[in-house]
């Protein structure tokens, strides 16, 4: 007998409980590195299984983040990613901006030493209101415009380094052990004369927070695939052929 799509449903979000159980099991000197890889392979899986006609996996993964992770810090805009696209790009039109921003960026309590978490950089409406309306101004940089600056894009490019190049972006370092938020914190590299050359903000997503999101997503979808009577498999295409299309 055919299972209904809440037996289905309630068969899918059982498995990824296992899987994500599992992963939490892990222990080994890079156990960290690998709980995140598999905590965003997790992410686009149950993302494919709500969105699978959107053809974007960006677009899939970010719109996944916000429908299902209950994760308001990440319309956030960071403001060193702000600050630097603005030093990078001199044109007059964001002055203004540019301005708040610099001054904004001096008074981060990151500077003065201390782990500053995301909540404190500034909302997406906040930056938006002095950003130029001029539509030759929505992209002061190559595809860098201001949503690419929000902490929801900023994980998406996160998620890709993990699976493509098997590291995280920055240099940031997971000094809070229990932490489940991202925050900031200053670094200083030295010259070789062991003299400060640079001083950084380098922002941390501990993987304390994927395992959040990913326990979160997994609570969402249960009660999203109940009450709209849908069978999650029926987005994913199986058979004994590689390509795909072989399967239909």
């Amino acid at each position: 007998m055919a299972k209904t799509p809440a037996e289905q449903s309630e068969r899918f979000i059982k498995h990824f409980r296992g899987v994500y159980a599992e992963i939490q099991t892990l222990e080994s000197q890079r156990a960290p590195l690998y709980r995140e890889v598999l905590y965003v392979a997790v992410l686009d899986a149950l993302s494919k299984s709500v969105m699978p006609h959107r053809e974007s996996n960006r677009d899939r993964f970010v719109s996944f983040l916000k429908r299902f992770c209950r994760w308001p810090d990440g319309e956030r805009v960071s403001l060193p990613h702000l600050f630097a696209l603005l030093t990078l790009n001199p044109d007059p039109a964001f002055e203004k901006l540019r301005l708040w921003t610099v001054e904004t960026y001096k008074k981060m309590s990151v500077h003065g030493g201390a782990i500053m978490a995301i909540g404190e950089d500034p909302t997406y409406e906040d930056v938006k209101d002095k950003w130029p309306v001029s539509n030759q101004h929505r992209m002061p940089i190559k595809d860098v415009d201001l949503d690419a600056l929000t902490h929801y894009r900023l994980l998406y490019l996160y998620r890709n380094m993990l699976v493509h190049e098997l590291r995280r972006p920055g240099k940031g370092m997971d000094f809070v052990g229990t932490s489940d938020a991202p925050y900031y914190h200053g670094a200083r590299d030295l010259d070789d004369n062991w003299q400060v050359a640079s001083i950084t903000v380098e922002l941390v997503y501990p993987w304390r927070f994927l395992d959040r999101l990913c326990s979160t997503a997994l609570d969402e979808l249960a009660d999203y695939f109940k009450t709209n009577n849908l069978n999650p498999y029926e987005s994913f295409v199986f058979g004994s052929h590689w390509l795909r299309e072989l399967n239909r």
